[in-house]
């Protein structure tokens, strides 16, 4: 792809989000890490033009009473949620909870608004409280079209979230047993987005640093300084890449590209793939018999997992469906 159609992307990229993001390093960081994410998962396979009118169609901005309902509804559930990572043993503090919790909503509410603005579908989610297997089936409880009644979805249909450099569709453990279809929204959400929101309902200002004062931690030129210091809240981009229905796959593997690298440590490194991805089912496939015969090389995910153990679904987000037409045609399942 010529290097011209890449710079030209770039700069749209850098301009929409310039639009409502302040911060230029802000704004760099988030393309840079756009376009990584898109390169990587091969979501651009003839040229950056056409990928960029993929992005223009599915992106849309989520503003400071989306995060507010984020927060909120994470709150409501975060304390139900087991402290652990899902499927791993890293204890996570409960102010993470809540913040991860979240991103998820951030997730389940930029797809909720891209089908209202996009196709006049409105959509409910299911936020009550109760155990977090409760919750795998569907995110969208209820769905309301043009001219109907607000029912339950004849489909279920789960939405997950990642950062904007995010590759896969990830499915731990069980999770894709669940559901029909599966969502993937990437969130250009940086690190500051929490404080900064802290800054913008006035928390720190006129209630830590009230106590802080109190208790002499703070003297007012501190306080000023600290408060310049901290980023204003900026919107938060959204980019819904697409979406998979696993009853259209031929499972376990539905697909995988993977290629044999290093020297003296040689590895099978997959970049590509669709499926159920156990160590049995990928040492199975034919394509990775071809590289690997006698099954003794290790296998990696490319980036995300180093050594491959336990059972992922993954999805590659070049693999995700797309488009108007596919919309329409999922639309009319639910």
């Amino acid at each position: 792809m010529p290097e011209n159609d890449l710079l030209a992307t770039t700069t749209a990229i850098l301009r929409i989000l310039h639009e409502k993001i302040k911060n230029k390093d802000s704004v760099q960081e988030l393309t840079e890490q756009l376009l990584r994410g898109a390169e990587g998962g091969l979501e651009i396979a003839d040229s950056y033009g056409n990928w960029l009118e993929r992005f223009r169609f599915h992106f849309l901005w989520l503003d400071q009473n989306d995060y507010s309902r984020a927060l909120v509804r994470a709150l409501w559930l975060a304390p139900r949620f087991a402290p652990t990572d899902f499927g791993g043993s890293r204890q996570r503090d409960m102010g993470q909870v809540w913040t991860d919790t979240a991103r998820g909503f951030l997730g389940e509410i930029a797809f909720s608004n891209f089908l209202k603005n996009r196709f006049n579908i409105e959509t409910l989610i299911d936020i009550k409280r109760g155990e977090l297997e409760n919750f795998l089936p569907t995110d969208v409880s209820k769905i309301k079209k043009a001219s109907e009644d607000w029912r339950i979805p004849n489909i279920r249909l789960s939405i997950k979230t990642s950062k904007f450099n995010g590759r896969w569709l990830d499915l731990p453990g069980a999770q894709f047993e669940h559901s029909d279809v599966y969502v993937m929204v990437k969130l250009g959400i940086l690190r500051q987005h929490f404080l900064a929101f802290l800054k913008a309902i006035s928390f720190l200002k006129d209630k830590l640093f009230v106590k802080a004062k109190d208790l002499g931690e703070l003297g007012e030129e501190d306080a000023k300084e600290l408060w310049n210091e901290i980023p204003e809240f900026d919107p938060i981009p959204a980019y819904i890449a697409g979406f998979l229905d696993k009853r259209t796959l031929n499972l376990p593997i539905h697909m995988i590209k993977a290629t044999l690298k290093g020297r003296t440590k040689k590895r099978i490194v997959i970049s590509q793939g669709i499926g159920l991805f156990s160590l049995e089912n990928i040492r199975n496939h034919e394509d990775i018999r071809g590289i690997d015969p006698s099954g003794s090389l290790p296998i990696q995910i490319e980036p995300i997992i180093a050594s491959f153990t336990g059972q992922h679904f993954f999805a590659h987000s070049g693999g995700l469906q797309f488009g108007e037409d596919k919309w329409m045609s999922l639309i009319e399942s639910l």
